[in-house]
């Protein structure tokens, strides 16, 4: 099974710049971080993959179908985010009999577990529950349709910290019964850096990495040393700068690639990134400009 996203684009007005400009991904069973600063375009991405806007360019094949005005491909496509139409005076178990007619079927006893876990009572009104309560709904019906892909739009926004926990807990249980591709846009990226497998960062509406998460450390480093010897070894090197620091005659750069110790002069230590550390580093150019694209990593490991 795979999701391929090619040259999609999306503008919104004629003149107006592009949410989305020519991208270009191959998604498979995984779990997936999607990240990025706000308006990145990764709601925009989410929503034309599960066929709630209409792109400007490009599209999204799911296996050999165009999701496109497909109701077999988009029945295998699940978006859950603020904008889900549930209504408000409905019980919440005739919204998720609306969802199982819809989507072919419904895991009831998993969502009495999760129902039970965040505290919510299946009879209430949807209506009738707090924001962050709404939010666990959404999530909980998502978990229980059986698609093929299950795009999550800030899944955990309004959840404290002990029911994203929880909603962690039940992700990975969900995926461990029925791997499929799983896409989660969040902020909270170190949080959901022990739960997803693959990254993708969209900044200004571009691919710029996309990457195994484990594989992390050997795709930044930060310099830190005397400022003349950082700056003539970076120029010396050619590894492009993603942010630089300094505080007197100490320079700190993070630059993209991998450095070998060993190649490292003297007085100069390297030290790698976390996760929420790189996607900072990569999407917050002083400069506002949207960061260079890398090579794209494929499932073989290959650039």
């Amino acid at each position: 099974m795979s999701l391929t996203v090619t040259n999609l684009t999306k503008t919104y007005g004629k003149t107006a710049k592009p949410a989305l400009d020519h991208v270009g991904l191959t998604l498979r069973p995984a779990i997936y971080g999607l990240f990025g600063r706000n308006g990145a375009g990764k709601s925009t991405l989410l929503s034309l993959i599960a066929n709630r806007l209409l792109p400007t360019g490009g599209m999204v094949m799911l296996d050999d179908a165009d999701v496109r005005d497909n109701e077999a491909a988009q029945g295998r496509i699940y978006l859950a985010n603020e904008t889900r139409p549930f209504l408000w005076p409905v019980r919440l178990s005739t919204i998720f009999r609306r969802e199982e007619r819809y989507y072919g079927g419904f895991d009831w006893g998993f969502c009495s577990r999760m129902l039970a876990a965040f505290g919510i009572a299946p009879g209430v009104a949807y209506g009738n529950l707090s924001l962050g309560q709404r939010q666990i709904v959404h999530v909980v019906a998502a978990l229980c349709v059986p698609v093929d892909v299950l795009l999550l739009d800030e899944p955990v926004g309004g959840f404290d910290a002990a029911n994203r926990e929880l909603f962690y807990r039940f992700l990975l249980e969900s995926y461990a019964e029925r791997p499929r591709i799983v896409v989660v846009s969040t902020h909270i990226i170190d949080e959901i850096a022990q739960v997803i497998e693959r990254v993708i960062i969209l900044d200004q509406g571009h691919v710029v990495d996309e990457f195994a998460t484990e594989a992390v450390g050997s795709h930044a480093a930060v310099l830190t040393g005397d400022a003349d010897a950082v700056d003539e070894f970076v120029a010396e090197t050619g590894l492009p700068v993603l942010a630089r620091e300094r505080m007197g005659r100490i320079a700190s750069v993070t630059i993209r690639g991998v450095i070998d110790a060993n190649d490292l002069p003297e007085g100069i230590v390297a030290s790698g990134l976390g996760l929420q550390d790189y996607v900072i580093a990569v999407t917050g150019r002083p400069d506002g400009t949207a960061a260079e694209p890398t090579a794209m990593t494929t499932d073989a490991g290959e650039r």
